[in-house]
C-alpha cells in the first residue's frame, strides 16, 4: 500500500502542490500546507486505501480540486466502480462541509474585523503605490484591509496588505467569484484587474468603475460573475504582463477572463526602457503617470469593434464591422473538437443506439469534473436538460447517476409558469425565460435539448422554418457560453451514404449545427467478430470532422432496486463517418451503394431543401456542401427526382421541384432577400442610478 501512497503524493505534486512529509490513509480529511510555507493550511486531502485506493485532494485558496484513483475506469469490475463513484461522492461531500464551515469563520471573522477597522489614508503602501484608499480600511495592526464580497455585496472575506506589500487572506475565506468595488459603472463598462494598487491607478486614471479580483485565477469568475448580473455590461480586463514567467499567467489568464465574457484586454505599455519587474498598471502609473495608464485602456476599448450602421431613405439600415477592427479568436471547448462552448450540435443515429445514455454520459462527465473519453479531465459545471421523450425521475435521473453524474448540478426542464401557471415547456416560445432561469443558476455548460426537433414550431422538413427555429436555441448558447446539444434521428435508407446527410427532418438541422455527431452499431470485420458501437464525428465546421470512439452500452444498479444503463467508452478509432459506421445494409456492392443509398439520400435532400419552392441553384450548392452530400450524387438525385431547372432575371439559375414549377417571370420572390429577424432578451443599458448603494456593482 506504500507504492499507492507515493502515487497518490505524485498527484499532488502534479498538480503544482507541496505534499506533506507524512499522509493519513483514514478516510479523514487532513489539511496541510499547499506552498510548503508554515502557517498556510489551505491545502486538503481525502485518502481510503481499502478496496480500490482513492482519494481526493486540492487547495481552498488557489480553488483546486482533483480525485485520484489507483485503478483506471476500464479497468474496474461495474461493482468497483460503483463503489469508487459513491466513495468520492463521499469524499467530496465531506470536502465541501469542510469548505462551507471555513467559509463562515471566515466570513465572521471579516465583519467583525472590518467593523472595527478604521479609515487609512496615510497607509505606508498607499504611499509607496501612489494611490488613494478607495475604500480600504486599516485595522489595530496596521494591516489594510481589502472587502472580498460578492455581487449581492455580501462579505466574505479580507485581503490584508502590510506596510512592505505582503498580501494575505483570511484562512478558509471565500475568494472565487469576490471582489472589491471602485466608483460606479459610467458608459456601461467596468475594468477588471488583479491588485488593489492596480485597480486604484486605473481608477484615477480614467475615473471608470473597477473591479478588483485580487490574483489571476480570480479574474475568469468575477468576469462571468458580472456578466450574469449585468449582460449588457461592456468588461475590459487589465492584464498584468507577467512577461518573466513562464506562460505569462497575468496575460493568459486575463484573456481567458475576457474570452468567457465577449469583453477586451488591456496591456499596460512600458515602451522600450522598462524596468526590471515592472509588470501592471500602478507601475505604469509611477513610470510614465496617468496619461499613459489612460491610453493602454482607451486603446483596448478602441480595438473592440462597434457596429457600422447605414441609413437608408427607406429608414432600414444595414450594420457593418471592417474585418481590421475585428480580432481572431479561438473556439472555446468543452470537449476539444468534439463539444464547442456557444454553438449547436447534433447527435443523431438508428433507434436503439443509445444517444440519449451518451448525451447523459457527458452530462455525467461535465457535472462530475471527470474525463472524456480521449482522457482530458473537464471542469465541473452545470447542466439544462429538456426531454419530450423520457421522464426525468425514473429513465433519466437512473442513468446519470449510473453514469456517474453529480446529482446537484443537473437540472431538468419541467415546464414554464406563465401567469402563475404551470404550462409545459415550449422550446418554440419559453427560450428567453429559460436564459433567465439558466443566469440565475450560473456556471451552465451544456444544453440537451431530446428531441432537437421540438425546438421547431412549424414544418421540420422545411428549411426556412427549421433555420428560423433553431436561430433562438443558437443564440442562446452564445450568449450563455454552453455547448448546445440536440438528439435527432437516422433517416431510412441511405445507408453507405454519409451519415451527416440522414439526419431526419431538414437538412438544415444538420447546415446549422456546428457539429454532427452520429453513433452506431457495427458488424465486426468477420462472422465471428463481435458487433461494435461507435461515436464519430459526422460534420464539423470547427475542428476535424473524423475519427470517434468505440462505446458499450453496460447496466448499473446505482440505488437500491434502481437499474439504469450507462455508457462505458472503449478505445478511439481513426476514419471518416462514413467509413467507419458501414452498416450490414450498406454491405452491397460500390455500384448498388452509391446508385443506391447515396442517391437517395441526395434525392431526400433535394425535396427538403425545394420544399419552400423556387431556390437559387447557388444555394442549393451550399447546401449540400454543408450537409456533406456530393454534387455528383445531387445532379444524378435530380434527374430521378424530374427537377425543373430555370434562368432568371440577371441570369441567375433556379431549382424547383415539377409539382411546384411557377414561370420564373411571374415569381415574385426573385427579387426579394428574406430578411430573418433574431429575437433575444433585449436589456436595458446598465447606468449608475440604477445600481444599488452598496459596494458593489
Amino acid at each position: 500500500m506504500s507504492d499507492a501512497i507515493q502515487r497518490f503524493t505524485a498527484a499532488i505534486v502534479s498538480a503544482g502542490l507541496t505534499p506533506p512529509d507524512t499522509l493519513h490513509p483514514d478516510g479523514k480529511l487532513h489539511r496541510f500546507s499547499a506552498s510548503g510555507k508554515r502557517g498556510d493550511d489551505t491545502g486538503w486531502y481525502v485518502l481510503h486505501l481499502d478496496g480500490v485506493p482513492a482519494g481526493v485532494f486540492g487547495c481552498w485558496r488557489l480553488g483546486i480540486t482533483e480525485t485520484w484513483c489507483d485503478k483506471a475506469d476500464s479497468a474496474m469490475t461495474p461493482m468497483e466502480r460503483e463503489a469508487h463513484r459513491q466513495r468520492i461522492k463521499a469524499m467530496q461531500a465531506q470536502r465541501e462541509a469542510e469548505q462551507a464551515a471555513r467559509q463562515r469563520e471566515a466570513a465572521a471573522e471579516a465583519a467583525r474585523r472590518w467593523q472595527d477597522a478604521k479609515t487609512c489614508a496615510g497607509h505606508p503602501y498607499l504611499s509607496g503605490k501612489g494611490v488613494q484608499a478607495h475604500g480600504a480600511r486599516s485595522d489595530a495592526a496596521g494591516g489594510l484591509l481589502i472587502p472580498m464580497r460578492d455581487t449581492a455585496g455580501t462579505l466574505h472575506s479580507l485581503q490584508t496588505i502590510t506596510a512592505d506589500g505582503e498580501k494575505r487572506f483570511l484562512p478558509g475565506g471565500r475568494v472565487k467569484g469576490c471582489y472589491h468595488a471602485i466608483g460606479k459603472p459610467k458608459d456601461n463598462k467596468v475594468i477588471l484587474c488583479e491588485g488593489f494598487a492596480t485597480g486604484a491607478s486605473i481608477h484615477e486614471a480614467t475615473s471608470d468603475a473597477v473591479a478588483i479580483a485580487y490574483n489571476a485565477g480570480n479574474l475568469k469568475p468575477v468576469a462571468v460573475a458580472l456578466r450574469e448580473k449585468y449582460p449588457s455590461l461592456k468588461i475590459i480586463v487589465a492584464a498584468d504582463d507577467d512577461y518573466r514567467t513562464e506562460g505569462n499567467p497575468g496575460i493568459t489568464k486575463a484573456t481567458e477572463a475576457a474570452q468567457a465574457v465577449g469583453g477586451c484586454v488591456a496591456v499596460p505599455d512600458f515602451r522600450a526602457h522598462r524596468p526590471d519587474g515592472a509588470t501592471d498598471f500602478n507601475d505604469l502609473h509611477q513610470l510614465r503617470g496617468p496619461e499613459a495608464v489612460r491610453a493602454c485602456i482607451e486603446a483596448a476599448i478602441a480595438e473592440t469593434p462597434e457596429p457600422v450602421e447605414t441609413g437608408g431613405a427607406s429608414g432600414s439600415s444595414v450594420v457593418l464591422v471592417n474585418g481590421a477592427d475585428l480580432t481572431p479568436e479561438p473556439v472555446m471547448w468543452l470537449w476539444r473538437f468534439w463539444l464547442a462552448l456557444g454553438k449547436l450540435h447534433i447527435l443523431a443515429g438508428a433507434p436503439g443506439q443509445g444517444k440519449t445514455t451518451i448525451a447523459l454520459a457527458f452530462a455525467a462527465i461535465l457535472t462530475s469534473g471527470g474525463r472524456w473519453p480521449c482522457g482530458a479531465r473537464c471542469e465541473p459545471g452545470n447542466v439544462l436538460i429538456w426531454s419530450g421523450e423520457d421522464d426525468p425521475a425514473d429513465t433519466l435521473l437512473p442513468r446519470l447517476l449510473a453514469a456517474g453524474a453529480d446529482r446537484t448540478r443537473c437540472y431538468f426542464v419541467q415546464g414554464t409558469r406563465v401567469n402563475g401557471e404551470l404550462v409545459p415547456f415550449d422550446p418554440a416560445a419559453h427560450m428567453t425565460a429559460l436564459e433567465e432561469t439558466a443566469r440565475a443558476i450560473g456556471g451552465v455548460r451544456l444544453l440537451i435539448v431530446d428531441p432537437v426537433v421540438s425546438a421547431v414550431a412549424g414544418d421540420s422538413h422545411k428549411n426556412t422554418e427549421v433555420r428560423r427555429a433553431l436561430q433562438p436555441l443558437v443564440d442562446l448558447g452564445a450568449r450563455l457560453g454552453a455547448a448546445v446539444l440536440g438528439i435527432s434521428h437516422f433517416s431510412k435508407g441511405g445507408a453507405g451514404s454519409d451519415p451527416a446527410s440522414r439526419v431526419v427532418g431538414s437538412i438544415a438541422f444538420t447546415a446549422v449545427a456546428r457539429v454532427v455527431l452520429v453513433a452506431a452499431k457495427v458488424k465486426g470485420e468477420d462472422d465471428e467478430s463481435a458487433d461494435r458501437r461507435i461515436l464519430a464525428r459526422g460534420k464539423s465546421n470547427i475542428g476535424p470532422d473524423d475519427g470517434g470512439y468505440e462505446y458499450t452500452i453496460e447496466q448499473a444498479e446505482p440505488l437500491p432496486g434502481i437499474h439504469a444503463s450507462y455508457v462505458q467508452w472503449g478505445q478511439g478509432v481513426e476514419g471518416t463517418a462514413r467509413e467507419l459506421l458501414h452498416e450490414p445494409e450498406a454491405s452491397a456492392s460500390s455500384e448498388e451503394t452509391e446508385n443506391g443509398g447515396a442517391r437517395r439520400a441526395a434525392a431526400d435532400f433535394l425535396r427538403q431543401v425545394l420544399a419552400d419552392g423556387l431556390t437559387p441553384t447557388k444555394t442549393v450548392e451550399a447546401e449540400a456542401k454543408a450537409a456533406g452530400v456530393s454534387w455528383a450524387s445531387v445532379r444524378r438525385a435530380a434527374e430521378d427526382l424530374r427537377v425543373v431547372k430555370r434562368r432568371g432575371d440577371g441570369g441567375l439559375w433556379y431549382w424547383k421541384l415539377p409539382n411546384l414549377l411557377i414561370e420564373v417571370a411571374q415569381d415574385a420572390q426573385l427579387s426579394n432577400v428574406e430578411q430573418v429577424e433574431q429575437v433575444g432578451e433585449q436589456h436595458e443599458p446598465l447606468t449608475a442610478e440604477a445600481l444599488p448603494d452598496m459596494e458593489v456593482f
